[in-house]
């Protein structure tokens, strides 16, 4: 606690009250801050999971794919199951994958049901036309460093997964000008693709420190010196503030809800000062440079939501994730489900795709989760303790039973559904070096030049009605080259590059299809998707010509794609909307593991926050509750006393 913080707060108090006030403060402070040390990190409880550094030496990549599918496809029948099990883990994304390993590692046998035919969620890549996908993974931070999150990957995996650095001008922010005109602004994407020319347009580059990412914002805003030092004072600031953050997710839920009900939570942290403003709302009083801002916020697509409804602290969190280096699993995405999936097994357990749960079993009150039933055959499988990496909205509104449903509404009126994701597939023949790409990514924006407003070119966007989607350039494009990334592609696909191109997408356009089966949606919607899809692609040729006529095989994921493959029921890419809303501190501490449904608890991005390292941190803090031991220190301890995972 500063002076400062006390002399403002105190402002027109009587010096006795607010001495008086002060200590009951720092004594009830004090009296968490004890509760704490001995609730949660001297906890007597289970085995601890991280005794042993059980990194080996690194195995030949797999490249029999028979002897893949054995580990990643291993189908659900009844005969394969066992008649004992220590937990049951609905879903097989990160978030479940990191808690059943933690689980197994403390030797529990655990049941992983995943309802695609592969494991991994978004972690899972797929196979067309000699072309291999990734469908969620496009890079990931913190892996080129000794950092938490490298290590818990690798002791997860045995040492088995191994990471490639992505250029360091990873992130390529492409500002198109428009002229706020959405049909000029398809003419001129026609006119670029026809002259096979480049699109006029502003080329800005994120890199992998914070100096060399300041000089190239410099570079292109050279009198904005103030404004971009300020801004990644924040972000310094606001890393850490993440601590703080963590900290109030792995106490227990009475002393988080006891320091937020007293107001004593702002004494402990100042991290809700950024979570508690918007993106839009920071960068405003940054600068009143809207190019500036725009670049500034190109990344929102990395959390799915639009600058004016993220919190800051989040946004900051990603850039510091991403400004020390990014990395790429080498052997694309399906390596990190092939790696772990062994340390499950290894304590009894399994991983079984096509195993669709159908609900949650509770006694008849919902007052404690006992089991699941199976949708193929009726069949119900019991264990003492149920995690479900399905998602808030899928545990809650299609897993639970009605009488447990009121149980979960302290979490549920905290969060909405994220806004839907649409990818583009797209198979091209030669070479990364043959077509002159790399495995760098680009965030591509058509806006007005000098009058950005990345909140209102995506709401109008998502705010067209179908009948008008082609009419006009998609506002926001991710275009990565994930082949370029992986230093084994050439050799398992020798001649051939894929693209992949991301955006937001409105649910509602694609609705009336949502219960349909793949490839059985109709011509209308087959339609639709070409149309969409066909805008999209010549919005990538106007920016790199040289891809033009190169292409053999394309395919486009919807919303609806994605509730059918990921069980996102808004079609959304990242979980939970990551409003503001959802990081007050009263969110933070309602939004965690364990449920008021005795023995059932939550895993992944819902109750920590997106991507890989988010629904890695939220398995890491669902393993502890399950375990009622801090395993964040445990792995720190571990890691302290081991070889460090990079030797620089």
């Amino acid at each position: 606690m500063s002076s400062l913080h006390l002399s403002s707060l105190f402002k027109g108090v009587g010096d006795d009250a607010c001495v008086c006030y002060t200590g009951a403060v720092a004594a009830a402070a004090g009296v968490a801050g004890i509760i704490t040390y001995f609730t949660v990190y001297h906890s007597p409880a289970a085995r601890n999971p991280f005794t042993t550094d059980t990194r080996l030496n690194k195995k030949p990549y797999e490249s029999d794919q028979r002897k893949r599918d054995q580990i990643i496809k291993n189908g659900y029948s009844a005969k394969k199951l066992s008649s004992d099990y220590d937990a049951i883990v609905i879903g097989s994304g990160i978030g479940g994958l990191v808690t059943a390993a933690l689980l197994a590692r403390a030797g529990k046998a655990v049941l992983v049901l995943e309802q695609h035919d592969q494991a991994g969620g978004c972690c899972h890549s797929f196979h067309e036309k000699g072309y291999e996908f990734d469908t969620g993974i496009h890079y990931i931070g913190e892996m080129r460093n000794n950092t938490a999150l490298r290590f818990l990957m690798d002791q997860l995996s045995d040492g088995q997964l191994s990471w490639a650095d992505v250029c360091d001008d990873f992130d390529t922010v492409v500002l198109v000008d428009d002229d706020g005109d959405c049909a000029a602004g398809l003419q001129r994407v026609d006119d670029a693709v026809k002259t096979e020319s480049i699109l006029k347009s502003k080329w800005i580059s994120y890199r992998s420190s914070r100096e060399a990412t300041v000089n190239s914002l410099l570079a292109a805003f050279p009198g904005e010196k103030k404004a971009i030092n300020h801004y990644f004072d924040l972000i310094e600031l606001n890393r850490q503030y993440m601590r703080h953050f963590v900290g109030l997710k792995f106490m227990p839920a009475w002393i988080g809800r006891l320091l937020v009900c007293t107001g004593l939570v702002h004494w402990y942290t100042d991290f809700f000062k950024l979570a508690s403003r918007s993106v839009s709302d920071v960068l405003r009083e940054i600068t009143s440079n809207s190019t500036l801002r725009s670049v500034l916020a190109y990344n929102f697509g990395d959390y799915g939501t639009i600058p004016k409804d993220a919190p800051f602290s989040l946004h900051a969190s990603l850039q510091n994730h991403f400004l020390r280096g990014v990395s790429y699993p080498v052997g694309g995405s399906s390596e990190i489900a092939f790696s772990i999936i062994p340390t499950i097994m290894r304590s009894g357990g399994q991983v079984l795709v096509r195993a669709e749960v159908d609900r949650i079993i509770t006694d008849k009150y919902g007052r404690t989760a006992t089991g699941v039933q199976m949708k193929k055959d009726g069949r119900i499988i019991s264990a003492p303790v149920i995690i479900s990496d399905a998602g808030l909205f899928n545990t809650t509104k299609s897993l639970l039973p009605p009488v447990a449903v009121p149980r979960m509404d302290h979490m549920m009126k905290h969060v909405r559904h994220g806004t839907g994701g649409l990818s583009v597939y797209v198979g091209l023949k030669g070479t990364a070096q043959e077509l002159g790409v790399e495995g760098k990514h680009y965030w591509a924006m058509w806006t007005q030049q000098g009058k950005e407003d990345l909140d209102a070119i995506t709401e109008r966007y998502v705010q067209r009605p179908r009948e008008q989607l082609a009419n006009g350039p998609v506002p926001l494009l991710f275009i990565s080259f994930p082949s370029a990334k992986d230093p084994l592609w050439d050799t398992k696909h020798p001649g051939k590059t894929t693209a992949t191109i991301v955006t937001f997408a409105n649910y509602d356009w694609f609705k009336e299809w949502e219960d349909n089966r793949v490839m059985h949606r109709g011509a209308q919607y087959q339609a639709l998707k070409k149309a969409l899809g066909e805008v999209i692609w010549k919005q990538t040729v106007a920016l790199f010509p040289q891809l033009k006529d190169k292409v053999e095989y394309f395919d486009i994921g919807t919303p609806v794609t994605n509730k059918y493959y990921l069980a996102a029921g808004g079609g959304e890419m990242y979980g939970c909307d990551h409003t503001v809303d959802r990081f007050t501190p009263e969110a933070t501490v309602e939004l965690r593991p364990k449920t008021n449904i005795k023995n059932l608890y939550l895993t992944g991005q819902d109750v920590f926050n997106c991507g890989f390292a988010g629904a890695s941190f939220g398995g890491l803090l669902c393993a502890s509750a399950v375990l009622q031991r801090n395993l964040y220190e445990d792995l720190c301890k571990l890691k302290k006393r081991s070889p460090p995972s990079i030797v620089k």
